[in-house]
């Protein structure tokens, strides 16, 4: 069900639209910190050092501890795990151009005049598509982390125009 109807005014036409208006440079700036930190820390995570052993005997008796400390640590790892190929999915669902944007800047690393020649674009025409890129994984992104159920294991990378406003009027 449709809670809400977002109007625009623009110039003398009103615009009605189901969707907040996306503040494009803010969800880029979103998605790059979103790589920057929260990805490489989830992908550290994803492959964190747990090793299954069988347990020892020695014949010994000792006090159990509480909890299964083993078993939610390899749950967190699990979680962690889904968390990544669930970034991946929403990777691969992006336009061509867009992942191979994001790919080539996130996940290579490669410097912008680089990624720019690479796929045969002027600065500004590669830092346009950049945002556009960068748009599409925020709602892809969005669309894959519902599917998993649950809406708190990854933050909106979406920001929103009237939100910037009502952040401003706040501050004041």
């Amino acid at each position: 069900m449709i809670k809400h109807k977002y109007y625009i005014k623009t110039g003398r036409v009103l615009k009605v639209g189901l969707l907040k208006e996306l503040d494009v440079d803010g969800t880029t700036d979103n998605v790059r910190y979103f790589f920057k930190d929260e990805y490489a820390r989830l992908c550290r995570l994803a492959g964190g050092g747990i090793k299954l052993t069988s347990p020892q005997i020695d014949g010994m008796p000792r006090a159990s501890a509480t909890g299964n400390s083993m078993e939610n640590q390899m749950v967190k790892v699990a979680n962690y795990h889904l968390l990544v190929e669930t970034i991946a999915q929403a990777l691969n669902a992006c336009s061509l151009r867009s992942r191979r944007i994001l790919i080539a800047k996130f996940i290579e690393n490669k410097k912008d005049w680089e990624i720019a020649n690479q796929i045969g674009y002027e600065k500004t025409r590669y830092y346009h598509y950049l945002k556009i890129a960068c748009s599409e994984f925020a709602d892809t992104l969005e669309r894959y982390t519902s599917l998993l159920g649950d809406a708190d294991l990854l933050e909106d990378l979406h920001a929103y125009k009237d939100e910037k406003s009502e952040q401003r009027v706040n501050k004041q």
